[in-house]
């Protein structure tokens, strides 16, 4: 039986601190802090349409989280009303990075294939039984538990990132200077909170969630939610049905369980970004 713990005001919009967090909350993911096996992890997010309320809650928490800038968005809640009246419904899509897995040919997600400062120097990936995994890093880079993150010391703030993610995932911070260019910005997006799961402790977005719509863990874990859920749904074998814009073959990590066809009726789900754009949390 959980516990039930009362947080403060300033607790919930900070995210409450990695103790409080720890207490309040599930770790990350279900059962154990990691899978049973010599392999890196598979992270992964669902989004349970059917549970979302539109509530924004994980919008502030992750600006919390990151400081994130004014009019930057690591992840962001779309809203639309479909149909006509009076047969309408206001439909919900929470938007974040996909950490895409990459397309078949070569498992590299677009972001990185673009950067002109990847590969970089080779780093050490070290699993929870102490197995080490070589890769490289760069300005974006993947990891072999599948996090795609970045490392603004090496940026240029070329923006060919940005650019070349059709999710509207990236943007520029406004509060940091490119690590290699001093006069442009570096940039921000998600980042699967990757300091809170290092330490068993479940996202920014994924604790705050009142409605529990977010569930986040190892794919490579058959005992943790992530993978139960893609076995009642299909989340992987039906990622034409799953994932958002399935034709641009990226192989995105954040899945929808979307029983009224959101990914279908809503515009923005559709949507493909180009240029200099970026997911926007405004309620129109």
């Amino acid at each position: 039986m959980s516990e039930k713990v009362t947080l403060t005001r300033r607790q919930v919009l900070k995210g409450a601190g990695a103790l409080t967090l720890a207490g309040a909350t599930s770790l990350v993911p279900d059962g154990s802090a990691f899978a049973a096996t010599n392999n890196a992890p598979r992270w992964a997010m669902v989004i349970d349409l059917r549970r979302c309320t539109g509530c924004r809650a994980c919008t502030i928490a992750c600006k919390a989280e990151f400081d994130v800038p004014l009019g930057a968005f690591r992840a962001a809640v779309f809203e639309e009303v479909i149909g006509k009246f009076p047969n309408t419904e206001k439909l919900f899509l929470p938007k974040r990075c996909n950490h895409c897995e990459g397309n078949e040919e070569d498992k590299i997600p677009p972001c990185v294939k673009v950067c002109p400062e990847y590969p970089k120097d080779r780093l050490t990936f070290t699993t929870p039984e102490g197995e080490k995994i070589r890769y490289r890093g760069g300005a974006t880079y993947k990891r072999p538990d599948g996090l795609v993150l970045f490392d603004n010391q090496f940026c240029t703030g070329c923006g060919k990132c940005i650019e070349e993610c059709p999710y509207g995932a990236r943007t520029f911070n406004k509060h940091i200077k490119a690590g290699k260019d001093s006069t442009k910005n570096a940039i921000v997006k998600c980042s699967f909170c990757d300091h809170r799961i290092e330490k068993g402790v479940a996202p920014a977005c994924v604790n705050i969630c009142p409605s529990d719509a977010r569930i986040f863990g190892d794919l490579n874990d058959p005992a943790s939610k992530v993978s139960k859920l893609d076995k009642e749904f299909g989340l992987l074998d039906k990622r034409n049905e799953t994932t958002l814009l399935p034709g641009e073959k990226t192989s995105p990590m954040t899945f929808y369980i979307d029983p009224k066809g959101a990914l279908n009726k809503m515009a923005v789900a559709k949507k493909k970004y180009e240029k200099n754009e970026a997911i926007q949390d405004r309620i129109i």
